[in-house]
């Protein structure tokens, strides 16, 4: 009797596998045959999968997408809004070896997306939800009376999205000079500024 695969199942070990190569070889420098070799599948198994080394990782940053979102999900609901807000901006923020893989997977998007539209379009998508994301958390503050309505919304949030962009590579680039420490503190001086001096 043949054996019947999750085919679900088995996309995810190899989205995984590529998470693994791209961490330990770099986004440039794996190949779809590295991967295939690190999942324990042939090249022709993932071609049954996935189209070419980019839709492979499209899906890897998709996965890290979802892992964000878990975790924002999982944030404590008494949290205050302005809290909150700091916290589910944490999320992106290269704070520990997960969040320092998926911000690099990220990065290294942003560079292949100005000269390939296919992938500046996942790009945008996925800027697009984070900045909603990041909307809604200000938002709430604003409705709490946490933040001042001195500036909208959007612009509220493009501060703050761009703020964590730049403070985030920096932390990839810089690591001895942009510390966890000194990127938490940074950021929180930085809402506290848009609240207006509030703690």
């Amino acid at each position: 009797m043949p054996k019947i695969v999750d085919h679900e199942e088995r996309r995810q070990q190899l989205v995984e596998a590529a998470w693994r190569c791209i961490d330990r070889l770099g986004i440039d420098s794996v190949t779809v045959r590295e991967i295939a070799k690190e999942a324990g599948y042939s090249s022709g198994t993932l071609a049954h999968y996935f189209k070419n080394k980019d839709d492979i990782l499209r899906s890897a940053l998709e996965r890290a997408d979802d892992n964000i979102g878990r975790r924002i999900a999982a944030l404590p609901d008494e949290l205050g809004p302005l809290t909150m807000l700091g916290r589910i901006l944490r999320e992106s923020l290269p704070l520990d070896d997960e969040r320092r893989f998926e911000l690099t997977l990220d990065v290294n998007f942003w560079a292949r997306a100005l000269n390939q539209p296919a992938l500046r379009e996942l790009q945008h998508a996925d800027h697009d939800a984070w900045r909603s994301r990041v909307r809604s958390a200000v938002q709430a503050a604003r409705d709490a009376g946490e933040l001042p309505d001195d500036l909208a919304d959007d612009e509220q949030t493009d501060i703050l999205v761009a703020f964590v962009d730049g403070i985030g590579l920096q932390a990839l680039v810089y690591p001895e000079l942009m510390t966890h420490e000194r990127v938490e503190h940074l950021l929180d001086a930085q809402i506290a500024h848009l609240a207006g001096g509030k703690p």
